[in-house]
């Protein structure tokens, strides 16, 4: 099967995305990324020069993980040119994948939202989309939360290439998000979820089949002294 993430900066796909992806590559899957802004108005130091150090900070933090592709959109400014739609439309029928991840339509940023809107007119009728996690969970209501202990320390390497973000304030924002979405299904400590949502949708009204098994919820066990443990 063929997964294609599209995140609308360098390192969303590594902050949103990477474990689940990491799970489809385990299971043999064909991963391809894609990032759509260049990315040149993040971070602290803006400067002439800081997509060209983006792209380069996001090749090496996406080399093992899948084919990588850099649509140079404008940072900031995403959806808002006709070539927009028309690049990210090429993108997907190069790729043909069998199922998408992007970001929510209710994220918190605006290059974030109309990212999730292009590619929902562009595949929702024809290719799966499965949705991200917004930061901190603000406006997300998921529907399918995967275990990604395995991989959450590849994660951290990956969010920690991107340098010029001073990225631990993304490592600190990820533990929480990461061990809040394991607890929401009563894992132990230590594991770690990443959380989506899908909307079911004529033909694709149950997409299980695609996807990593979800987390195993922990039951609750009954003790007579103290009640639900």
């Amino acid at each position: 099967m063929k997964v294609l993430a599209i995140g609308a900066h360098p390192d969303d796909i590594e902050i949103f995305m990477y474990g689940i992806l990491s799970c489809f590559k385990k299971n043999g899957n064909e991963i391809f990324l894609t990032v759509a802004t260049d990315g040149s108005q993040g971070g602290i130091n803006v400067n002439n020069n800081l997509s060209g150090i983006r792209a380069l900070e996001t090749k090496k933090a996406l080399k093992n993980l899948g084919i990588l592709k850099l649509l140079n959109l404008r940072d900031g400014n995403l959806g808002y040119l006709s070539n927009d739609l028309i690049k990210i439309k090429k993108n997907i029928e190069e790729i043909e994948p069998d199922l998408i991840i992007t970001h929510y339509e209710k994220d918190y940023h605006s290059d974030h939202i109309n990212l999730s809107k292009l590619v929902k007119q562009v595949a929702s009728h024809y290719i799966p989309i499965i949705y991200c996690d917004t930061m901190m969970g603000i406006n997300f209501n998921p529907c399918y939360f995967i275990d990604i202990t395995e991989f959450y320390k590849e994660k951290i390497i990956a969010i920690r290439k991107h340098e010029s973000q001073s990225p631990e304030r993304f490592v600190n924002l990820i533990k929480l998000m990461n061990s809040f979405r394991a607890a929401q299904c009563n894992a132990p400590l230590g594991t770690y979820a990443e959380a989506y949502y899908y909307e079911k949708s004529f033909p694709f009204s149950d997409i299980r089949n695609l996807l990593p098994p979800s987390l195993k919820i922990r039951p609750f066990h009954i003790s007579q002294k103290n009640g639900f443990l």
